[in-house]
C-alpha cells in the first residue's frame, strides 16, 4: 500500500513539473511575441513593401507609355476623314482648281500657304486627286491627315540633296520634300500646313517615321524655320 502511495505522488509531481514547464514555454513565446522588432526586421519589411511598389510603379509606366503611343497613332497617321456625298459632289462640280482647294483646306481648318510658292503644286496635286477619287465609283472622299514632325533643308548641298537632285532625280526646290517612304510613298501629291502643295521627293538618314523635310530656296530660311509640328494632308 506504502508503495503504491509513493507511486502515484511521483506521478502527481511529474504531471506539475510538465505542467509548470509547458506554462514556463508559453509565456516566453508571448513575451517574444510583445517585443519591439530590431531595426534589421524593419529593414527588410520596408525593402519588401518597397519591391511590390517598384513593380506597381512600373506595370503603372508601361500602361501610360502603351496609352501614349496609341494616342500618338491616333494623331499621327491613322486620322482619316470621309465627307459626304454632296461635298463631295460641290468640290467636283467646282471649275477652279485654287476654289477646290480653298474648300479642301477649310474643311480640315488648315492655313493657307504663306508664300505664293506654296501653290506651284496645286495644280497638278488637285488633277491627281481628282483623278484617283473619279476611280472609285460610289465611294466618299477621304483623306488622311497627319501630324509630323518638320524640319528644312536648302538645295545648295550645305544641308540638302547633293548637287540640288534628290532621290527621285528631279530638282530640288520650294515644294520638293523628303519623307520616309515607308509612310509616305515618293511621288504623293501632298498639302503642309502653311508651307503649301508640294510633293514627296525625296528622302534623307535621319528622315524616319512621321517626320519631314521642307525644302526652302536659301540656307537662311531653312535655318529660320528649324523644327516644328505640322499637319500633312494627303490622299488616302
Amino acid at each position: 500500500m506504502h508503495q503504491l502511495g509513493r507511486k502515484l505522488t511521483f506521478a502527481a509531481m511529474v504531471g506539475l513539473s510538465m505542467s509548470a514547464v509547458w506554462l514556463a514555454i508559453a509565456q516566453t513565446e508571448q513575451t517574444s511575441d510583445n517585443r519591439p522588432e530590431t531595426p534589421k526586421q524593419i529593414l527588410e519589411k520596408q525593402t519588401m513593401v518597397q519591391g511590390f511598389e517598384d513593380i506597381i510603379r512600373e506595370q503603372n509606366r508601361k500602361a501610360q507609355a502603351k496609352l501614349k503611343i496609341q494616342e500618338e497613332n491616333r494623331r499621327g497617321f491613322k486620322i482619316e476623314v470621309a465627307f459626304t456625298e454632296k461635298f463631295t459632289e460641290e468640290i467636283f462640280a467646282t471649275k477652279s482648281t485654287r476654289e477646290a482647294c480653298l474648300k479642301v483646306l477649310k474643311a480640315f481648318k488648315l492655313d493657307l500657304p504663306s508664300r505664293p510658292e506654296g501653290w506651284k503644286f496645286a495644280n497638278r496635286a488637285w488633277l491627281r486627286w481628282r483623278r484617283t477619287l473619279a476611280s472609285r465609283a460610289g465611294s466618299l472622299l477621304r483623306f488622311r491627315l497627319m501630324k509630323m514632325v518638320a524640319t528644312a533643308y536648302c538645295p545648295n548641298g550645305c544641308c540638302g540633296s547633293s548637287g540640288g537632285r534628290t532621290a527621285t532625280g528631279i530638282r530640288a526646290e520650294y515644294g520638293v520634300v523628303a519623307v520616309d517612304p515607308r509612310v509616305i510613298p515618293l511621288g504623293t501629291l501632298l498639302y503642309v500646313d502653311r508651307y503649301g502643295f508640294a510633293i514627296a521627293g525625296d528622302t534623307g538618314s535621319k528622315i524616319k517615321g512621321l517626320r519631314i523635310d521642307l525644302c526652302f530656296p536659301n540656307h537662311k530660311e531653312a535655318l529660320r524655320f528649324g523644327r516644328r509640328t505640322v499637319k500633312v494632308l494627303l490622299l488616302r
